[in-house]
């Protein structure tokens, strides 16, 4: 069997048996994302346990490879630091633009969504739930502000 059929095997498994599909009950930070090319919809959420991502749900309206995408991005990202996955996440998208990234083996088994690199017009189904995940990456990284005192 060839990598392509076996990789186009598993974007089907995961667009028809999505990981982590759902919600979460008071998550610590969500994002909704919105491919107006296609009308993919998208909503991440997060809960993390001190800087690991604890769990990661997400809602997907869209296409098989939207739903694929999020779900493997998913299955990354859960267990790893914020601070990782989010360099995950900038080393991803990099090589779906072929630019320059520091792959030491990590994007192994996001391979499959790589080999669609090619076809232009589902890049920005495969990056939609990684534009998901890098705004709640921002808004863990901003600054945390102490609510104000009352005098």
């Amino acid at each position: 069997m060839s990598n392509e059929a076996i990789y186009k095997g598993v974007i089907l498994d995961h667009a028809r048996h999505p990981r982590n599909r759902g919600t979460i009950e008071n998550p610590d930070f969500e994002a909704a994302a919105y491919n107006p090319l296609c009308g993919d919809e998208l909503v991440l959420q997060l809960r993390l346990q001190e800087d690991l991502i604890e769990d990661c749900r997400t809602t997907v309206r869209g296409c098989s490879v939207c739903q694929a995408s999020a779900s493997m991005m998913s299955e990354e990202v859960r267990g790893k630091s914020m601070g990782h996955a989010s360099a995950l996440s900038k080393v991803f998208q990099n090589g779906l633009l072929d630019q320059d990234s520091e792959d030491n083996g990590e994007l192994e088994n996001l391979l499959p969504l790589m080999n669609l690199k090619s076809h232009k017009s589902r890049l920005k189904c495969i990056a939609l739930a990684w534009y998901a995940f890098d705004e709640c990456a921002e808004k863990y990284h901003q600054p945390k502000t102490e609510p104000p005192t009352s005098s």
